[in-house]
């Protein structure tokens, strides 16, 4: 099980999930207990599976089961829908809503399965919305992490790697099987890529440029 160490407590009282749809494979046991819900549409069906109920459903409400629909509303879920011909992506749209009530402590689930550009897409509209939150999308063998630096509780043996999704300055990763000290990595560099934790205690540091960390739960 991977624990972070920092922004837990800075952050605390703002502590949300974000449900996609396309495939969920996260279990119960791994999801923590959550200050706010949101599902973005036919995402909201994975919540009540996992025992988790709404308090906000968000998209165009193309692709949710009707009976979800009506249970979330009977739970006093609250509902912002859009139109269906938008410029934007239901899970933009949610990520926006993010920005504008100042979450910092974002976990995602879903969304893992589909069309390979809803993959992609999922992916790069994390890293485009991402300053300086912490998001953290969970899957079941794996999470992949969106920070700043960050000091990862993690057991060793734990294949990780550190993606590139700009040119990145200042790079330390310590507790591995490649560390490396204060280096620049270009971006699309396959660097950083499959290294391995030999210690329970990951530590990242990029002082400028985006990343995203992948590791095994």
């Amino acid at each position: 099980m991977i624990v972070r160490t920092r922004y837990v407590q800075i952050f605390k009282m703002k502590n949300v999930i974000v449900s996609l749809a396309g495939e969920c494979s996260i279990s119960r046991d791994k999801l923590e207990k959550y200050d706010y819900v949101i599902g973005v549409d036919s995402g909201t069906e994975y919540l009540y599976k996992l025992f988790l109920i709404p308090d906000l459903i968000i998209g165009d409400l193309d692709s949710i089961n009707s009976k979800t629909l009506d249970r979330a509303k009977k739970d006093k879920a609250e509902i912002i829908s859009y139109e269906i011909d938008k410029d934007k992506t239901d899970f933009e749209l949610a990520l926006n809503y993010l920005k504008i009530n100042n979450y910092k402590n974002i976990t995602i689930i879903g969304g893992e399965s589909g069309e390979l550009d809803h993959l992609f897409g999922n992916l790069l509209t994390i890293s485009a919305f991402h300053t300086k939150e912490y998001i953290e999308w969970k899957q079941a063998d794996k999470n992949i992490i969106f920070t700043n630096s960050e000091i990862i509780n993690v057991d060793s043996g734990k294949v990780f790697s550190l993606i590139p999704l700009s040119s990145l300055e200042g790079v330390s990763i310590n507790g591995a099987r490649w560390n490396i000290k204060n280096e620049n990595i270009d971006y699309g560099s396959s660097k950083t890529l499959r290294n391995v934790t030999n210690t329970n205690l990951l530590k990242i540091r990029v002082n400028s440029g985006k990343f995203c960390l992948v590791i095994e739960n």
